[in-house]
């Protein structure tokens, strides 16, 4: 399986998203990272289907929508019907509020795009392995969800290996993505622990050579696999 960088939007400069998305085209990014938060399952409220509108079909890279809200049941099938045939390749919600994760999967993969269930840092590892029938990606959260710029919380990577190690057990070909903290001084110890999908906000967009900082990110993810 191959390791890639994806780049979190909510970290870039939204008064130049255009010329953000211009530089990004350069580098070896593979996903947008698209949060939409509510202000409810996470204390912040961030971008939706106006922003997205804008931007879908812009950029040659694949939009990855993460949906941090309390009623993805509800929510999703809107975004479904609204952005299938686009550049949307992914669509991920989170299993402490998801209400039917089968039901969901199917209908969002009905329309050719792929499902992934994430955890937040609290939440136990097994709520993915339980539901892993069901979904295309596995997404470990690193930090706890709602704002950009925090520190990676050092005790996820005991799941993040303890989900690789299930995976290669059962011969299971799931990306694991990780998001949250992620900069160049520590993807190595998320690359160690079997993370195939490394999502990074601030870690790319506070930095002033994009191309440059995901090239090395690359490598590192990359190297002797």
């Amino acid at each position: 399986m191959n390791n890639f960088i994806s780049a979190s939007i909510i970290a870039a400069d939204f008064w130049n998203l255009e010329k953000e998305f211009k530089e990004l085209n350069k580098t070896k990014i593979k996903l947008i990272h698209y949060d939409i938060m509510d202000g409810h399952f996470v204390p912040n409220i961030t971008i939706g289907s106006c922003e997205l509108d804008s931007l879908v079909n812009k950029s040659k890279i694949g939009l990855d929508l993460h949906f941090m809200v309390e009623n993805p049941d509800h929510i999703v099938p809107f975004f479904v019907e609204k952005y299938k045939n686009t550049t949307v390749k992914n669509i991920t919600v989170h299993s402490e509020v998801c209400v039917n994760i089968k039901k969901l999967s199917r209908l969002v993969k009905k329309h050719g795009i792929g499902f992934g269930l994430a955890i937040n840092p609290k939440t136990s590892i097994n709520r993915i392995i339980e539901n892993l029938k069901y979904i295309d990606l596995a997404l470990v959260m690193t930090v706890e969800p709602g704002f950009a710029g925090q520190s990676l919380i050092k005790s996820c990577l005991t799941k993040i290996s303890k989900l690789n190690s299930y995976l290669k057990k059962n011969n299971l070909d799931i990306p694991i993505q990780v998001d949250g903290g992620i900069k160049l001084d520590n993807i190595s110890k998320l690359k160690e622990v079997g993370s195939n999908i490394i999502v990074s906000g601030t870690g790319i967009f506070n930095t002033k050579n994009y191309k440059k900082t995901v090239d090395e990110m690359d490598k590192i993810i990359n190297e002797d696999l």
